[in-house]
């Protein structure tokens, strides 16, 4: 029953039969919650209150499984450290780039330091291993972008967020000494990380 329920919510838009078939585990589940013994009604409770499991908490009492595979948890534990690594790592280059390389906080005003936000949205979006770089790559840009939208929406006069658009249009190096000092370093960003991404 605790499969369905979570199956369930795993369901798409126009999945009619799903969502019917989510009524009758959710009912029954939280009817015997108060029947179950340890470790099943752990898993019970913290599958009604959010149905998605999360692999922290679901190693944690898989553990607690008498009939756990000792090399499986190892493994799971093993996995799910070098995944979180991997995201440090991330998001500390991330994190340098904007601080360190950019320098977006000192020269940038209205910056609102949004890296950890930036790259959160990336994660979740393609969080598997192998999309490292990729990862990088968008969270680099989405960086960016978020300047570019702050600068539009909140600090750029008109007349200087139109020779900003015309430098984008020109794209080249020559236009940023057109530019307000504060949208330089904006400016020299986007064609320094294009550049990384073209190499």
């Amino acid at each position: 029953m605790l499969g369905l329920y979570e199956a369930a919510h795993l369901r798409v838009h126009g999945e009619d039969i799903l969502d019917e078939a989510l009524a009758f585990p959710t009912t029954h589940l939280k009817t015997l919650v108060e029947h179950l013994e340890y470790p099943l009604v752990v898993k019970v409770n913290i599958a009604l209150y959010q149905p998605i499991r999360k692999a922290r908490s679901y190693i944690s009492i898989y553990q607690d499984e008498a009939s756990h595979s000792k090399a499986l948890l190892e493994l799971a534990k093993l996995d799910f450290n070098l995944l979180q690594s991997l995201h440090k790592k991330e998001l500390s280059h991330i994190t340098w780039l904007v601080v360190e390389r950019f320098r977006f906080s000192s020269k940038l005003p209205f910056f609102g330091d949004r890296v950890v936000e930036t790259c959160l949205w990336i994660a979740v979006a393609c969080f598997e291993p192998q999309y490292s770089y990729a990862r990088i790559i968008q969270a680099k840009l989405l960086a960016i972008t978020t300047v570019i939208d702050d600068m539009y929406d909140a600090y750029g006069t008109p007349a200087e967020l139109e020779l900003f658009t015309e430098a984008i249009e020109r794209w080249d190096n020559g236009s940023i000494d057109r530019l307000p000092e504060y949208m330089r370093s904006c400016y020299q960003a986007i064609l320094d990380v294009y550049k990384e991404i073209e190499e």
